[in-house]
């Protein structure tokens, strides 16, 4: 019996020095009942990376968008002290949302961070809508928050800290084909020369998750701009639903089969339809601005069908009052047979997965997925979801 316990504390020892780290991370909205004891909060995260960087410190957003006093103000504070400590800083935003970024890009630039601005759709013919970072080539953050304060303190999010050299290795080729293309490259010649991928699913890395062992993968958007060697997201995606056998649980902001004027797009709506039709219980949780347009045919459509049940997530307004482009679920996740777990920047629709520039984190493993487990649970049975009605007309959210 002591031999036993000697192997499995060897193990676990082994484990913690030589795997890679996974932390969820979780931005609740204030004023709401949300955040997992199991996942930690994103503003100490950052800052606690950020401060760590000693050579370079690459960022790629949608955007960036800060208020004075608030909560990403220390964040961009700290960002600019790396430059002060000689860290090589780089940020790339999206040229779709250059007027918001540009009330933060001087600042930024005065303090010596290299800055570009990508205009995504001469690639993919969508947008740059990834968000991450990658400090000294050591450690990586792939999650739903965009570089927004509110994203911090009104918004529902969800990402991951991922503790791996070889993570930090792929997505900085990401990051390096897209700083070109922002650069003025050819978008043909982005990914033209070989390189290595080191995380796939067919090569998945070991990691451990509070404590306990998982594998995990890197997956990219859009089709066809997706380095060498490495995953494409929707492939792995619907992979992972099709493979279900008792339940698949999941939330996201907008859920779309046509959107941006593309053709009719129904491969993950299909596979929903699938796995239910097995058997599956499928829930999901969608915002509430994806309703009041063109996708609520299609959602009251799916959550007419057996086995699949939609809610729409209404959050509160915050007591100060009305604060645009916010209080609203932008996580972007899935939970399947309790075992696999998938963390996305993307949307649920053709022009995200077909267009846009998009990183999503798959994981195996018990450990991984009673965290997003845990947090739709809170979702789920929480105050501010309701059954889609198919008899409803939705309108548009006041967004501003």
């Amino acid at each position: 019996m002591k031999k036993i316990l000697l192997a499995l504390v060897l193990a676990a020892n082994a484990l913690s020095l030589s795997a890679a780290e996974l932390q969820f991370v979780e931005s609740a909205p204030d004023e709401t009942v949300y955040g997992s004891s199991l996942t930690a909060r994103p503003q100490a995260v950052w800052l606690e990376m950020i401060g760590a960087a000693s050579k370079t410190l690459d960022i790629e957003q949608f955007y960036i968008a800060d208020q004075a006093g608030e909560v990403l103000e220390p964040v961009l504070a700290a960002v600019k002290d790396a430059v002060k400590r000689g860290v090589k800083v780089r940020v790339i935003v999206e040229k779709v949302m250059v007027k918001e970024s540009e009330r933060s890009l001087p600042a930024l630039k005065e303090a010596g961070v290299e800055t570009r601005v990508i205009e995504f759709k001469k690639a993919g013919g969508g947008v740059q809508h990834a968000k991450f970072f990658i400090v000294d080539g050591k450690e990586a953050y792939v999650g739903s928050q965009n570089l927004d304060w509110r994203s911090l303190k009104h918004i529902h999010e969800l990402g991951l800290r991922i503790k791996s050299a070889k993570a930090a290795s792929d997505l900085a080729r990401l990051f390096e084909a897209d700083w070109a293309l922002a650069g003025g490259a050819e978008a043909k010649k982005m990914f033209a020369k070989k390189g290595k991928t080191g995380i796939s699913a067919s090569k998945p890395e070991k990691a451990a998750v509070n404590g306990g062992e998982v594998s995990y993968s890197l997956a990219y958007s859009p089709v066809n701009f997706v380095p060498k060697g490495a995953d494409t997201e929707i492939t792995e995606l619907l992979k992972a639903v099709g493979a279900a056998k008792k339940t698949i649980r999941g939330q996201v902001m907008t859920y779309s089969l046509m959107e941006h004027g593309s053709k009719r797009w129904a491969d993950l709506d299909t596979a929903f339809r699938k796995a239910a039709a097995k058997g599956v219980k499928v829930e999901l949780v969608f915002a509430d601005w994806a309703m009041g347009g063109k996708a609520d045919r299609d959602i009251k459509a799916l959550a007419k069908t057996e086995n699949i049940e939609v809610k729409i997530s209404i959050l509160p307004q915050h007591s100060s009052g009305m604060i645009p482009f916010s209080r609203v679920e932008h996580l972007k996740y899935l939970v399947i047979d309790g075992e696999t777990g998938y963390v996305t920047t993307s949307n649920w629709g053709p022009g995200y997965f077909l267009t846009s520039r998009g990183v999503a984190v798959f994981t195996k493993g018990a450990a991984a997925a009673s965290v997003l487990e845990d947090i739709f649970a809170r979702t789920w049975a929480g105050p501010y979801v309701q059954p889609v009605d198919p008899l409803k007309e939705y309108r548009p959210v006041k967004r501003n």
